[in-house]
């Protein structure tokens, strides 16, 4: 069984960058993850996926300022990986040379609707 994705409000207040992007390319990917056998009784422990450097095609940015419409991000060992096509809401740290994606799965991991939203709370 999967973990749910983390709470939005712990993750957002660590994102620097909110904004609508698609992955326009994988520019590179890192080694691939050792399986780890699942403890008895257990069908599961989260398969992990290599990290990958991806670039971004940002369509709208919902919190933070970029004046380019690509983003070059890092996406951590998780327990998904991204491909050319996807797309929807990435929170990005503020981390050099590159940001980093947050979230347990990335862009599937919040709903516009919801995102919007808290941005709006944390306005107030």
């Amino acid at each position: 069984m999967a973990l749910p994705p983390e709470p939005l409000e712990e993750v957002l207040p660590k994102a620097t960058w909110v904004v609508d992007a698609e992955v326009k390319e994988v520019v590179s990917q890192g080694p691939a993850v050792p399986k780890v056998q699942a403890p008895a009784g257990h069908t599961s422990v989260g398969a992990k996926t290599a990290s990958q450097v991806v670039k971004l095609t940002v369509k709208r940015v919902l919190r933070g300022e970029t004046k380019t419409t690509e983003i070059v991000a890092e996406k951590p060992v998780a327990g998904y990986a991204l491909k050319a096509g996807n797309h929807g809401p990435f929170l990005l740290d503020g981390s050099k040379p590159n940001p980093m994606i947050l979230g347990r799965y990335g862009p599937d991991s919040y709903a516009f609707s919801a995102i919007e939203t808290a941005l709006k709370r944390a306005k107030a």
